[in-house]
C-alpha cells in the first residue's frame, strides 16, 4: 500500500509546471480527503488571491500514519540520492513523521520567518516524541479524543478514569471503542489507560526510554483486557458514532471533530456530548512541515503563515470543519460565531483542553503498549 500511495504521489507531483513567471507550490497532504478539499478549495484560492503569482499543486496521499508516511518516503528518497531541489515544498504529515525527519535532518526551520511565528505555541510545538521539533512544525489544527454520552442514559458522565471503568463494570454492553486496530481514537483510549494505570506520562511521552517499564504497561493493559469484557469493540471510529447515534452505547471514544461535524450534516444526535476525563486523552495535531531543500521555501513559509492567520484558523478551520485551531487559541476564538463555539466546547471547556489534553507516547513505548495490547487482549 505504502509503494502504490508512493508512486501515485509521484506520478501527481510529475504534472506540466505552470508557465515560467508562476510559482508552483507542491503540496502534500497526508490526510483525508476532506483535508485535501480544504486546501484546494479555501486555503489555496484565499492565498493566491494575496500571492496571484503562485499556483498550488494539492496531492492528498491517503489517510492514517501511512499516508505521512509515503511523504516521508518521498523525500528521504530524494535527499539519500542528492537530488536538489527537491520537488515537495509543503507538506501535512503527522507526529511520528514529522519528529522523525527533523531527527534526520529532512526539514527546514521556517517557523522563525512567520509573521505569525508568536502564535505557533504549546508543548507539541516544542517537543514530539522526545524530539526538539521547536521552529519546523506549525499544526494545522488539533484534534481531540473525548468520550462522548447520551445525557439521557448518563445523568452523570465520569469525571476520571476510575469512575469510567466503574460506570463501565456496572453497565456492561453500554461503553464503546474501536480498539487499537481500529483507529487512532481507539489506540488514543488506550494510551490514556496505560497513563492513568501506570502513573508513567511524563516518562512515556518525553523519556528516557526504560525497557524495563514494560511490566507495568503489560499490568495496565492486563486491565484492561477485564475492563473490556464489559465494552463493546466498535468498527473503526464511525462504527462508534454509528453506535452512539443508534443508542447501542450510552458512551463512547470519539473524535471531537468527527461528533461535530456528523452534528452538521444531521447524522448525529444533537444531546450526544463530549467529555474529557482525568487525567486526560491525547490530543493529536498534523503539522505542516517545508522540507530541507524545497524549491520554494520562502513561498512555502508564506502559504504556512497564511494558514496560521487567527483570521483565517477561524473561519477555515474552526467554523468550516469543527477542529481545535493549529496555533494560539487565545487569539482564535474570540472570532469565532456563536454556534461553532457552542458545538465546539459543549462538555469539553477550553480549561479541560488545557488540564486534560495529552500528548501520544514515544515511539519506542508507543510499539510496547500496542505489541502488550496485541498479545494480551484477546
Amino acid at each position: 500500500m505504502l509503494v502504490r500511495i508512493t508512486v501515485v504521489l509521484a506520478a501527481a507531483l510529475a504534472l506540466a509546471a505552470p508557465a515560467a513567471a508562476q510559482t508552483r507550490l507542491n503540496v502534500a497532504i497526508g490526510a483525508d480527503v476532506n483535508v485535501v478539499e480544504v486546501h484546494k478549495t479555501l486555503l489555496g484560492p484565499g492565498f493566491k488571491a494575496m500571492e496571484p503569482a503562485v499556483d498550488l499543486n494539492v496531492v492528498g496521499t491517503g489517510t492514517g500514519e501511512p499516508a505521512s508516511r509515503a511523504i516521508y518516503t518521498k523525500i528521504k528518497a530524494q535527499a539519500d540520492t542528492g537530488r536538489k531541489p527537491w520537488d515537495l515544498d509543503v507538506a501535512l504529515v503527522s507526529m511520528t513523521v514529522a519528529s522523525q525527519m527533523v531527527k534526520e535532518g529532512l526539514l527546514h526551520r521556517f517557523v522563525p520567518q512567520m509573521k505569525n511565528a508568536a502564535l505557533v505555541k504549546g508543548a507539541e510545538v516544542k517537543e514530539a516524541f522526545g524530539v526538539n521539533v521547536d521552529g519546523y512544525v506549525v499544526p494545522m489544527f488539533h484534534n481531540q479524543i473525548a468520550i462522548a454520552y447520551h445525557p439521557s442514559k448518563v445523568a452523570a458522565p465520569p469525571k476520571t478514569f476510575d469512575e469510567l471503568a466503574a460506570w463501565v463494570k456496572a453497565n456492561p454492553g453500554r461503553f464503546g471503542y474501536n480498539g487499537i486496530k481500529g483507529g487512532v481514537s481507539g489506540v488514543g483510549f488506550t494510551m490514556g489507560w496505560v497513563y492513568w494505570k501506570t502513573g508513567l506520562y511524563q516518562q512515556l511521552t518525553q523519556g528516557p526510554v526504560d525497557k524495563g517499564k514494560d511490566g507495568a504497561i503489560r499490568e495496565a493493559i492486563t486491565a484492561l483486557r477485564d475492563f473490556n469484557k464489559g465494552a463493546v469493540i466498535t468498527n473503526g471510529n464511525a462504527g462508534t458514532l454509528d453506535a452512539l447515534n443508534r443508542g447501542e452505547i450510552w458512551m463512547g471514544v470519539v473524535w471531537i471533530d468527527q461528533l461535530v461535524a456528523w452534528k452538521n450534516e444531521g447524522r448525529m444526535d444533537q444531546a450526544v456530548t463530549p467529555s474529557l476525563p482525568a487525567p486526560g486523552l491525547p490530543i493529536y495535531p498534523l503539522y505542516l512541515v517545508v522540507p530541507r531543500e524545497a524549491a520554494s521555501r520562502d513561498v512555502a513559509a508564506r502559504y504556512i503563515d497564511y494558514i496560521a492567520n487567527p483570521e483565517v484558523q477561524a473561519r477555515a478551520i474552526v467554523e468550516r470543519f469543527g477542529w481545535y485551531p493549529g496555533v494560539d487559541p487565545d487569539r482564535v476564538l474570540p472570532l469565532i460565531n456563536a454556534k461553532t463555539r457552542e458545538l465546539l466546547f459543549k462538555g469539553v471547556s477550553a480549561q479541560d483542553l488545557a488540564r486534560y489534553s495529552r500528548q501520544m507516547p514515544l515511539k519506542d513505548y508507543h510499539d510496547m503498549i500496542t505489541l502488550a495490547y496485541e498479545e494480551l487482549v484477546r
